[in-house]
C-alpha cells in the first residue's frame, strides 16, 4: 500500500502544490484548520481524485456528455466514485501565505517582501534577526527530488554575498551526507520544517525544535545571542497538551456520571434505559474553553489512553451504566 502523504510531503513532492480538497483534508491531518486558510481556488480542474479505498492512491476523473462526473480505477473499472463539480476544484497552496504564516510562528524572523512566484521551487521566508546588525536569511526549499534540491542550494550559494543562512526544507527525505557536508562548508544550516513548527488552532505554532536548531546555527557562524533575544518562547508541547486532555477527561467523566444516574433513573421506575447522546467535539470544545482542532488532536494523542477510554464509554448504554470514577 502507498504511504499516504502529509502536508510537507506534498509541498515537497509536487511541484504544482495544487490538490483537490479531499487530499488537502487528508495529508492536512491535525493542521487541516491551519492548512485551510493557506489555499486558494485555481481555474484548473483537477484530472486525479483520492481514493477512497487505498490512501495515497489517485484515480482517474472523467467527464461525461452529460455532465456527470466520476473517478475511476483504471486497473478496476467496476470501482468508480461520483463526484460534485465541487469536487474537482483544485486548490493551490498560496506560498505568500504560507511564509506570512511561518514568519508569525517563528520568534525573530521577519517576512521577507521579495517577490513570490507560484511555481517557484525557492522561496525566501524571511531573515531571522535575533539582535541588531544580526541578520540571517530564511530560505524554503520545495523540491521533489534529492538532485535538484542540490541545484538550487548551489544555485542559491552562487548568488549569496555572505555565508550564514537558515535553509528550510519540509522534510528530511533528499538530505545525504555530501548535502550536508556542502551546506555546513558555505554556513548553511538545513532545517526541516516539519519539526520546528505544529498546529494550534488556525494557526502554526514554534516547536522546541526551532530553538535546537537556532543554537545550531548560531554555533556555525559563532554569533553569541543575549539572553533577552526572544520575545517569546515556544508554548510546551507536552505540558499544554496534557492539561488539555486532563479537561477533557474531567467533562467526560461529568456527562458519563449523567448518563448513569438518568440510565439508573429510568430502570428504577420500571422504564427502559436510555443512552444519553455523547457530546459532539465541537460541544466539549465549548465546554472547556478549547478549539475543536484541540480537542481532536487530544483524543488522537498517543498518551490519551483514559481519555480515548471514556470517550468509547459514552457510546455504550450498558458500558455506562456500569461507569465508575476512575480514581
Amino acid at each position: 500500500m502507498t504511504k499516504p502523504m502529509s502536508f510537507w510531503h506534498l509541498v515537497e513532492l509536487r511541484p504544482s502544490r495544487a490538490a483537490v480538497m479531499a487530499e488537502w483534508t487528508s495529508v492536512g491531518g491535525d493542521a487541516l484548520a491551519a492548512v485551510r486558510p493557506m489555499l486558494q481556488p485555481i481555474s484548473r480542474r483537477a484530472t486525479a481524485y483520492p481514493d477512497d479505498r487505498k490512501p495515497g492512491r489517485l484515480l482517474k476523473v472523467v467527464g461525461h456528455a452529460d455532465g456527470s462526473i466520476v473517478a475511476i480505477d483504471e486497473q478496476d473499472w467496476r470501482h468508480r466514485l461520483a463526484l460534485r463539480p465541487e469536487d474537482v476544484v483544485l486548490y493551490q497552496l498560496d506560498l505568500r501565505k504560507l511564509r506570512a504564516t511561518l514568519c508569525s510562528a517563528l520568534s525573530c524572523v521577519n517576512v521577507a517582501r521579495t517577490p513570490v512566484g507560484q511555481g517557484a521551487r525557492t522561496l525566501q521566508v524571511g531573515n531571522w534577526e535575533p539582535k541588531k546588525a544580526a541578520s540571517f536569511p530564511v530560505y524554503l526549499f520545495m523540491c521533489r527530488t534529492s538532485g535538484l534540491l542540490r541545484t538550487e542550494i548551489l544555485d542559491r550559494i552562487a548568488r549569496f554575498q555572505k555565508s550564514g543562512a537558515i535553509t528550510l526544507t519540509p522534510t528530511r527525505t533528499h538530505w545525504d551526507d555530501d548535502l550536508e557536508a556542502l551546506a555546513r562548508a558555505r554556513k548553511l544550516l538545513l532545517v526541516a520544517a516539519e519539526e520546528i513548527v505544529e498546529p494550534d488552532g488556525d494557526a502554526l505554532r514554534e516547536t522546541a525544535s526551532w530553538e535546537e536548531y537556532l543554537q545550531a546555527f548560531c554555533q556555525m557562524v559563532r554569533l553569541t545571542l543575549p539572553s533577552n533575544y526572544r520575545n517569546k518562547k515556544p508554548a510546551p508541547m507536552r505540558g499544554t497538551r496534557a492539561a488539555n486532555i486532563e479537561k477533557l477527561e474531567k467533562e467526560l467523566e461529568k456527562h458519563l456520571l449523567a448518563a448513569r444516574d438518568h440510565a439508573h433513573s429510568l430502570r428504577d421506575r420500571d422504564l427502559d434505559p436510555v443512552l444519553l447522546p455523547r457530546p459532539l467535539q465541537k460541544e466539549l470544545a465549548q465546554r472547556t474553553g478549547l478549539t475543536a482542532p484541540d480537542v481532536s488532536r487530544c483524543l488522537q494523542d498517543p498518551r490519551a489512553k483514559l481519555l480515548r477510554i471514556l470517550w468509547d464509554t459514552a457510546q455504550s448504554l450498558d458500558d455506562v451504566m456500569r461507569f465508575k470514577r476512575p480514581h
